[in-house]
Formats: structure tokens, sequence, C-alpha cells
């Protein structure tokens, strides 16, 4: 039952008074006390020197057992036997854990420990036990000490009243910066970056110089926090947000590189990791995406770190895989890149939590280094006051140094010889009167002089080495030196540039002793997300799919290189190429009418006489589908809009559709032409699709050398995907359309044609007389048709071929059968290619017998299209020509 109210119950008087309270109150006041002792007594650092309690105590302790850089390592068990014996019982493993990250240099950017023995790992691996390992102060470190017995900061008693400990170390540089600090307390949190030494001690400077210093200026002389594993900070704007507020989220990546391996395999490096990621964490992780699948592209990970090599992550990159598309995969899932979260909040100067900008922090700081030279000068000032009292008395005692030495030698005891010493006038004239003059103008100097409790006790422990003449005039000049020194001390005091002066002359000191570079860079823009496409090089590319359903990719020079190689037999032949970029998106359609698509980077690369692999690890198909046409859509989505696509079987129908349908399309494929009749028996085969404008013609040929051009604008645009279409050519019984070309639309005459093709002129008839007359093509007319002219190239499955000209295949009704485009006979056999080819691209040719070779289309001669071409490929034997690919020299998507 709660018991509401306090009372007092004296019903026993022999027993002490009982107290009552409500048990909400008290949870509520014993909460709150433990609260404010968690946060002030553990978890967050003061602004002044940047320690915690722990830190503060390992520190004070070390500096009073003289365990400093000038002297040899120590076990760590006596250290933290020391701290826990006298100021800090909290248990040895907390202790120890506290002065082992003191030591890591990859916990703190400047380490404040010197360890000797096993400290850990960057692996997150524990240290030694502490019996085992030895420490000592850092150099660093004896700047956040120095001073300690000057009265500088206040003491208060430990924990038993013992002894006592310093409330805040005299730290001569900003520790809390240079080294953050993490700490969770019971309803807040800090996490505050380490900075650059240098960096920040100039910005120190600066606030120094002048209070009310801007941001801005504060940021360029120390741009960011400097990171103990270096990486890299990408933007500026959260750095800002954390200066300015306490809070922030910086965007911190990693370092790696693309390097060279073995057989051209390429490897990526990671030399650093982001701050306060462990390595071996980060490892298995990585593994752990690979080995799911989530990460593709990896063949290998090993970790080849050293402590003299530092971190190396290698990372072997599959050959068919871009290692910049692998390590934006890395950005993506692993914690190669992550967000500093900084929030600072510390204590103030007056032990209160506060979350503080860094203004707020540099201006804590110099205040502080204000008050400690402010008060070691006090100190200073009171014990040269002290020795120069001493002096002078020193000095009058050499004045009468014989009846000094005989008044001490008569005395009984040390009693008497003060007593006798005290009552002595001392003449203040000649020297004398000079010398207390020169050290204190200020003060009158009277007839006599009388010796003070203090200068007698410095006579009477004077050795009689001191009472020679010589000696006098030594006495002399320090009292002198020391009247300068208090001249030095007062101005200090009462001149504030004198004092800034002193703060401003230790700190360079402290930067200039301990110079070093940044680790962490600072990039301008931001680290946005990137998709595979914003990384990958862009370049121009051969695509090519062969007859087993192998695909590849191959750099358009190491392609073209190969043209004028030998003959090859090959057991899986070229089916279809196309020449694009590595950024180009392509459509793949198979014979069963299915759409897949697929960027064109994303396929496999391998040189040109490397068959590549298997495509159904990149496109979902389904069993015996095959690969029949390849269209390259523009790298510009909204060009696709304006543009067509249009399908061609080989029972000669042409359908024509948007291209954007096929703009998206999904990972199982889409649907894009029904090649199945009413019962689901297959009718022909799919002979290509193309990607066309409405301003351009459409050529159809056949195996029995026709061929039937007509416009886009022809065909209308269909929203079905299921039909054929309709008739684009008239073919005969067992006739077939072997191949369609896209052609550059020209409106002319039979007779412009025909007078072009002649060289400018044609006979023709008088529209008047019918009499014969001579046509002359005009100049501006005759250009035109040269820059609207393209070479068809035509071939027979024996080896006969030629190109001829565009102008030549006029333009027919669609559904009609055309004109002839190749004389066919016995020794030519049928037409297998009809193309519009330029005199840069590359012909590759494959025999019935599984022979490959490689022309250039520039050999293959121009004549007229009623011939039947020359025989321009020598086959062995029986074979025929069954296919001709072209790769062109420009990309399609260009």
């Amino acid at each position: 039952m709660q018991v509401e109210g306090t009372e007092v119950d004296h019903a026993d008087e022999g027993v002490a008074a009982v107290k009552r309270t409500s048990f909400t109150e008290e949870m509520e006041d014993s909460y709150l006390s433990y609260m404010m002792s968690t946060v002030t007594a553990r978890a967050l650092p003061d602004v002044r020197d940047g320690m915690k309690p722990v830190h503060r105590r390992i520190m004070f302790s070390m500096a009073e057992s003289n365990f400093t850089a000038d002297r040899k390592h120590v076990k760590s068990a006596k250290v933290v036997g020391d701290v826990m014996g006298q100021y800090h019982p909290h248990g040895d493993t907390a202790i120890y854990d506290a002065m082992v990250r003191m030591g890591q240099h990859w916990s703190l950017r400047y380490p404040l420990i010197d360890p000797q023995g096993n400290f850990g790992s960057i692996d997150n691996d524990p240290p030694a036990a502490m019996r085992y390992t030895e420490s000592r102060l850092e150099r660093l470190a004896g700047h956040l000490v120095a001073d300690l017995g000057e009265g500088v900061v206040d003491f208060r008693p430990n924990y038993d009243s013992s002894c006592k400990e310093p409330v805040v170390l005299p730290a001569r540089f900003p520790n809390l910066l240079v080294n953050g600090g993490i700490g969770i307390a019971v309803g807040m949190a800090t996490n505050i970056p380490p900075h650059h030494l240098g960096e920040t001690i100039e910005a120190c400077l600066l606030r120094l110089a002048n209070p009310a210093v801007t941001l801005d200026e504060i940021m360029r002389v120390m741009p960011g926090p400097d990171l103990p594993t270096g990486g890299v900070i990408h933007g500026r704007s959260g750095i800002r947000q954390a200066f300015a507020t306490g809070r922030g989220a910086i965007r911190v990546s990693g370092v790696a590189s693309v390097e060279e391996g073995k057989a051209g395999r390429r490897r990526i490096v990671i030399a650093q990791l982001p701050y306060l990621v462990v390595k071996a964490e980060f490892v298995e992780k990585l593994a752990e995406l690979v080995e799911e699948k989530k990460i593709e592209g990896i063949s290998d990970i090993r970790d080849e770190s050293s402590d003299k090599a530092g971190i190396r992550i290698v990372i072997d990159v599959r050959k068919d895989a871009d290692p910049a598309v692998v390590l934006n995969r890395l950005r993506e899932k692993t914690d190669f890149v992550t967000n500093l979260n900084v929030n600072m909040t510390c204590l103030d100067s007056r032990g209160r939590p506060r979350t503080m900008g860094v203004l707020q922090v540099l201006g804590e700081f110099v205040d502080f280094r204000r008050e400690v030279v402010r008060r070691r000068t006090m100190h200073r000032l009171e014990k040269t006051r002290e020795d120069l009292h001493r002096q002078i008395g020193l000095y009058a005692a050499t004045l009468r140094i014989d009846e000094i030495v005989a008044l001490i030698r008569s005395s009984h005891d040390i009693d008497e010889a003060r007593a006798a010493l005290l009552a002595l006038d001392f003449d203040t004239s000649g020297e004398f009167a000079q010398l207390l003059f020169e050290v204190d103008p200020d003060v009158p100097v009277g007839d006599t002089f009388r010796l003070s409790d203090a200068q007698v006790r410095a006579i009477l422990e004077m050795r009689l080495s001191r009472l020679t003449g010589l000696e006098r005039d030594k006495i002399a000049e320090r009292a002198r030196e020391l009247s300068v020194e208090i001249g030095g001390h007062l101005e200090i005091l009462n001149v504030k540039a004198v004092l800034d002066g002193v703060v401003r002359r230790e700190l360079e000191e402290i930067k200039a002793a301990f110079p070093d570079g940044r680790r962490t860079a600072i990039e301008d823009s931001a680290l946005d997300a990137l998709s595979d496409e914003d990384l990958v090089e862009l370049k121009d590319i051969v695509v090519t799919v062969t007859a087993g359903g192998y695909v590849k990719r191959t750099d358009l020079p190491a392609y073209m290189g190969r043209q004028k190689a030998a003959d090859e037999a090959v057991e899986d032949p070229v089916a279809t190429t196309i020449v694009c970029t590595t950024k180009t998106p392509l459509l793949f359609f198979t014979n069963r009418g299915l759409a897949h698509a697929e960027v064109a980077h994303k396929l496999p690369e391998a040189a040109p006489n490397v068959r590549g692999r298997a495509l159904v690890n990149f496109l979902e198909l389904k069993a015996e589908e095959t690969v029949q046409a390849i269209v390259a859509l523009p790298d510009d989505r909204a060009a696709i809009e304006k543009l067509s696509l249009i399908f061609v079987t080989d029972f000669g129908t042409i359908r024509r559709n948007d291209a954007s349908d096929f703009a998206r399309v999904n990972k199982g494929g889409k649907v894009a032409i029904k090649l199945e009749d009413e019962n689901g028996e297959p009718q022909g085969k799919l002979v290509s699709v193309l990607l066309v404008s409405p301003e351009d013609d459409v050529a159809l040929a056949s195996r029995d050398g026709l061929c039937c051009r007509f416009n886009v604008a022809d065909l209308r645009v269909m929203k079905s995907r299921d039909s054929v279409g309709v008739a684009g050519i008239s073919l005969g019984r067992k006739d077939k359309v072997i191949s369609v070309s896209v052609l550059r639309h020209f409106e002319a005459t039979g007779t412009e044609r025909e007078a072009y093709l002649a060289g400018g002129s044609a006979r023709t008839k008088d529209e008047t007389t019918g009499e014969p007359a001579t046509f002359e093509l005009p100049s501006d007319r005759m250009l035109a048709m040269q820059e609207a002219e393209q070479l068809i190239l035509s071939v027979t499955e024996n080896g006969f071929a030629k190109r001829t000209s565009s102008h030549a295949y006029r333009i027919t009704a669609r559904g009609g059968q055309g004109v002839e485009a190749a004389k066919l006979a016995d020794r030519t056999g049928d037409l297998v290619a009809l193309m519009p080819v330029e005199e840069q691209d590359v012909l590759v040719i494959t025999t019935d017998a599984g022979k490959t070779f490689r022309t250039s289309a520039a050999e293959v001669p121009i004549m007229a299209r009623g011939t039947q071409g020359t025989r321009a490929f020598a086959l062995e034997g029986r074979q025929a020509i069954v296919s001709v690919v072209k790769i062109a020299a420009e990309p399609a998507a260009k």
C-alpha cells in the first residue's frame, strides 16, 4: 500500500526515528540522483580537458607515479591497481579497458598511452591480460598534466578522503576535439569525432584572437573531423551542421582502388575503412552477402592486412564484372559507407551537461586556458616573491656576516638565535638601499631594515660558503632577476594581451612539436546514391550472341582489330550482334516472341576469341528459347517516345508498335509477338526487330532475291502485342524473308534515280513531242541524292556478293513483291543477306561447316542491282554461307 506524505514515527524512543515517505517520491529522487551521477561521473567528458573521470584518473595517477614518456614502461596491472586503489573503485576491468582504448591508434587520433604488448586490434580482438602488457604516458599526454603542481586547477578528496585528485586536468590543447569521445548516459549520449591537432590549434588561435570569429573562418582552418582510420568525408553540409549546432550526420566512406592482377583479372583493394568499423566484421559480412548473392561479381575475398602495411582487404572481381559496379554494391550493402552521427554533448566548465557547437567548445577551452595561465602565474608570482624576500634577507646577512656568525655561535639553541636575528637592525644606506629600491621601487626604503621569520629561517639554513663577498654579488644579481620575473608575472596578470600571448605561444609550441598530415580527405560533393550506370565507363562495345546461346561484350577497337584474322573453325558461330555503348539499354527478342531487357555493361566482358557466358545467366530464358534480334534503345529515354519498333516474320508479315511499349520489361520477359496459331502450333519465326522513326524506309528481302521497300509511315501503329501484323512482302510458296533493313527515306522520281545511277544524265522522251531526249540531273539534286545514298550489300549462299546504291531500290507498295535484289542462279545459290553497310564496317561470315572469317565491307565491289555480283568469298568444297553479321563502325545507340 502506497504511503502518502512524509512523517516521523517516534513510537519507540529507544530506536532511531523512522522517516516515512512516498514510494513514488523516493524512486524519483533516487533515480534522478543516479542519473546525474552517471552523467557527470562516468559517461560525459569535460569540455575543458576532454576526459571522463576514469580517463582523468588514469592520466593523473600515471603522472603522479612518473610513468611518463621519458621513463621505461611499467606493468599495466600496476597502473590499474594504483588507479583503483586511490581514485576509481569501480573494478579493474573498466579501468583496464579505458586505458587500453587510450593506447589504440585506430580508436584515438592521438593516443595518450604508449602501449607495449597486445593492446587489441582493429579486428576487435581483446587485449592481453594486464599482467602481460606494459604502458606509459605518450609524449603528447604530458601536455595534459603539465603544471599540475602549480595550483592551476582545483583538487577534491578522493572516494575515501585519503588523498586528493584534480577536478579537471590543465590541458594545453583541446583534447575534446582532438580525440573526441563516445559515451552513453541516462537519457543522453555523446559522440564527438576526432580532429586534426594542428587544425584544432589554429581554430583555437582564431578564437583567442577574435571572440566574434565566425564559423566560416573556423572551417577554413579546421574543415572537418580527421579520423584515426582515414577514410573520406563526402559533403560539407553535415560538417557545418554539426559544427554549428553540435548535432549532425557526416557521410564517411572507406578508401579503395582497383588493381590489375594476373591474366588481366582486376581486384578491389580496400586500404581504409570508416571510423569505428571493425575490419573482421566487415570482411565477414561481405562474405555473407556474396554467399547470399546480394553482391555479385566477386570471386574471392582476402584479408592481407598487417601491422606494417596497415589495412589491405583484397576483393577479386570476376572477369565479367565491372569493379566500379561491385564497389557501388559495397557502398550500398556494407559499412564501407557509414554515417558519423555527431552529438557534441559534454560537461561545461560548471559541470552541467550541454550540447555545444564548435564555437562554444573553443570558447570554453580558451577561457579555461586563460584561467589556467592566470592561476599558474599567480602561483609563480607568489613563489617568486617568497624567493626574492629570502634573497634580500641573505643579502642583509652578508653585510654583517661576522656579527651574525658570532651571534649564532653564542646562542644556546635555534630559538635563541632566531630571536637575536629578528632583533638586529640593518643600515639601509649604500648598496643595500640601492638593491632595495631596484627590486621594489614602489616601497620607500627606511633608515633601518629588520629580518622576517622567513628570512631568518633562510639565514639559519644557509651554507657558510655563501657568506663570501663574491656570493653577495650573486645574491644581489639573483634578487634583481627575481624582480624582473615578478614584473613579468604582474604584466601577464594585468595585461590581457600578454596573457593571451602566453596561451598562444604554448599552443603554437604543441603544434610545432607534433606535426603530422591529415588522414581523412574531405570532398565537396555529397555521396549521393549512384546507379550502376553512373559508375560504368562509357565506351563503344560489340555485343554478340552465338547460335548456342552464349553472350559477351567486347571493346569495339579490340573486336575490329580481328578484321584480318584468318579463317577459323568455330563450334558456336555468332548468330546476332550489335554495336553500342556500355550504358546502352538493350532489348533481346527471342524465337518464342518474348522480349527481355538488360543494360549492356551487365553482360560479361570477354576477348574477341572467347565465347562468353551462357545467356541464361543474365536473362530468364525458357527451355529452347533463343535470341533472334537485339535492339539498342537510346540512352535518353525521352527519345524513345518518338520511335517505333517493327517486327518482321519469315513468312512476310510486319508489325509496328510504339517503342515506349517496351521501355519497361519485367525480369521474366514480356510478350512481344505471338508466333503460334490458334492450336498453339508454331507458325514461322521472328526474323528481326528494328528501331525506326516515321521518316525511315523499311526493306524486306527474301531468299528468292526479292526486296520490298516502303515507308514506315505506311504502317499503322498497333497496340496489340499478340498479332503478327500485316503483309510486308508477297512471297512465293517456298520463299521466306531472310532479312530486314532500315534505310534513309528519299523522294525521287524514276528519271532522277536513273540519271543518278548513270552518273548524272539519262535518256528519256520529250513530254511534248515524244522525241528522244537527255535528262540532266541538277547539281543541287545530285548533291542531295549523294548525301542520302547508302550502299546495300547482298550476299548469296555460294559467296557471290555486291554493293549497290540504295537509289536502285525504288519504293514500292507494302505487301507487293518489290524489286529484284540480285539475279540468282544455281551457281549463286539463294540470297542469305541484304543490309546497308559503311566502308568501315566489318563482316563476319559463317558457313554451314562452322567456318568463320572476317572481311571489310569496303572489299566488296559496287555493282548494279540486277546482277549476280562477283564471287567475293572463296568457299572450300561444298560449303555454303548461312550467316552474315555486320559489325558496325559506329554504335547503334548513337
